[in-house]
């Protein structure tokens, strides 16, 4: 008879929070869809947002996502206009939201706007814990056929729809837990932000 574990089991919090550690090194990129290190992938983020490496500081950057992801595209693109200077967007002002709901359909209120404001050579950032949400992946695909240079972070399954597109840059946690996919795309995001803001010796 085998003995039980004197081990104590870990409180469920702290067990999360250690899923979240290992999913963050566990997430992966594609860069025109071919795998790429986690590391390299965040820091040609870094350098496709950056006007210091060349890129047109005219060029603005937009983000899309619902929910926990509209937060975390609120969030990151306040923090890459402060802190890094970029010209960076949302689409997610309430009167803005319910307009195009109310008009349109909620497919189509981050693909309306962005077909007035996006320009060829914008960078559209789509976040989408499930990758299906119709709404983002249909904007994507727009943006796409626009001309600007699309970056995706999802999760859930890998075939989702918003991680087979076409992106220059493709990120994907493998996690079916929304806490988990929201944070591990902030940090990745946060990450990519402090390569441009972070003082330099």
């Amino acid at each position: 008879m085998s003995r039980p574990s004197t081990r104590p089991e870990r409180p469920f919090a702290l067990e999360w929070l250690h899923t979240l550690s290992e999913l963050l090194v566990e997430s992966s990129c594609r860069r025109r869809g071919e795998p790429v290190p986690l590391g390299q992938g965040l820091e040609a983020l870094a350098r496709l947002w950056s006007p210091e490496t060349g890129c047109d500081p005219n060029r603005s950057v937009y983000w899309i996502g619902n929910g926990g992801s509209a937060a975390v595209a609120s969030h990151m693109s306040q923090d890459l206009l402060n802190a890094c200077g970029v010209r960076s967007h949302t689409f997610n002002d309430a009167s803005l939201i319910t307009c195009m709901s109310n008009d349109y359909g909620v497919e189509r209120v981050f693909k309306n706007p962005l077909a007035v404001a996006g320009r060829e050579g914008d960078v559209l950032m789509a976040i989408s814990s499930s990758g299906m949400s119709p709404n983002v992946v249909d904007a994507a695909q727009a943006g796409l056929e626009m001309g600007m240079t699309l970056v995706t972070l999802s999760a859930f399954s890998p075939d989702n729809r918003l991680n087979g597109l076409s992106a220059e840059l493709s990120f994907y946690t493998p996690t079916r837990v929304y806490g988990h996919a929201e944070l591990t795309h902030e940090a990745m995001l946060h990450s990519a932000i402090d390569v441009i803001s972070r003082p330099r010796a």
